[in-house]
């Protein structure tokens, strides 16, 4: 903790970073960016999707997706993409939530 202040003590004021709508928007940075990554990777190879749904703390439905695919050496891989509110869990809802990442992430339906 005392590096961390130490580090803090020569920045400006309004330029350390710690506002909480500065952080969410560092984190949503790198997220888009990880997954990105994520994407480029599956290309355009065959993949599946596992998809799973739970409540949170606040009783708010929620989704959470994988990606999964074979890369250039063979091995199974499995990449987290993702946990989307969703209105409710019937099957209707939960289809329009992965049409909604199918198509913000650019990937085929043909290649699932």
């Amino acid at each position: 903790m005392m590096k961390k202040l130490r580090q803090l003590e020569n920045a400006p004021g309004n330029l350390k970073l710690i506002a909480p709508s500065i952080q969410k928007d560092l984190v949503n940075c790198y997220a888009k960016e990880t997954i990105g990554l994520i994407l480029s990777d599956v290309k355009d190879r065959y993949f599946s999707i596992m998809v799973d749904e739970a409540r949170d703390v606040s009783i708010k439905e929620q989704m959470a997706m994988v990606l999964r695919y074979v890369n250039d050496k063979g091995q199974i891989i499995e990449r987290f993409v993702g946990v989307q509110q969703v209105i409710d869990t019937t099957s209707s809802a939960l289809k329009e939530a992965i049409d909604e990442l199918f198509s913000s992430a650019n990937l085929s339906f043909s290649k699932l």
